[in-house]
């Protein structure tokens, strides 16, 4: 257990993956020489992304339309996922969006499409990828969470119930699984430049994919030994 862990040729899961930081996340893992699977709800970003990254990474890379907060969607792509590249190793919980509005004004739908995503979603993935490193003890799940889950916010009300709870939920399964040489860890980015296009200046106050990206690679690559508390991170 006290190794380093190698990342060539083992399978990853990105959530959220088409676009944006699960893009980058999805680019960073390709380039220590995983296989990569990325999955989102639209077909259009998971096309280009596939097409992009495979003129570069040709056969370790594969994507499919995935709404996490449905269990079928769910165990339909991690068994795809399998049957194209193995058991996952590295399951990334990226998928997320929040509503601007006040606690007593939230609407019902929003407030369950938020948490549906938010904790849900995270809770299916685990659910789907867990007995598999079971079986092979090893893995790692890293939950992007944020400082919203540490934090509460005035007009964000359920995004920080849903992040509170996705840490919380990582908390209690990293309990579960240490016995089995499991690690699990949430990021708390606060505010992300997260879309960002090429011709934008960076915002130095803000969080960079990037950098998000190499902390995940970070942590992937300490010794196995190492149990690393969430971390949080801010805009310099």
């Amino acid at each position: 257990m006290s190794h380093l862990y190698d990342l060539t040729n083992k399978v990853a899961v990105v959530t959220g993956g088409g676009k944006g930081l699960g893009k980058t996340l999805a680019e960073y893992l390709l380039n220590q020489g995983m296989k990569v699977a990325i999955c989102g709800r639209t077909q259009k970003h998971i096309d280009e992304t596939v097409a992009e990254f495979s003129q570069t990474h040709p056969g370790n890379i594969i994507g499919r339309v995935c709404d996490v907060s449905q269990a079928a969607q769910v165990e339909a792509f991690i068994d795809a996922v399998i049957g194209e590249f193995g058991p996952v190793q590295v399951l990334i919980n990226n998928s997320g969006f929040g509503k601007e509005t006040l606690v007593w004004e939230t609407a019902e739908q929003d407030w369950d499409e938020v948490m549906n995503t938010n904790v849900k979603g995270t809770y299916l993935m685990c659910k789907s990828v867990v007995p598999h490193m079971i079986e092979s003890r090893e893995g790692y799940i890293i939950n992007i969470a944020s400082q919203a889950a540490l934090n509460g916010y005035a007009n964000a009300g359920v995004y920080c119930a849903s992040k509170f709870a996705m840490v919380g939920l990582g908390k209690a399964l990293q309990e579960e699984v240490r016995q089995y040489g499991i690690h699990v860890h949430s990021l708390n980015p606060a505010l992300i430049q997260s879309q960002k296009q090429p011709q934008d200046a960076v915002d130095n106050g803000l969080i960079q994919n990037e950098d998000l990206a190499s902390m995940v690679l970070y942590l992937l690559q300490q010794p196995r030994r190492l149990k690393i508390d969430n971390i949080g991170m801010w805009g310099f």
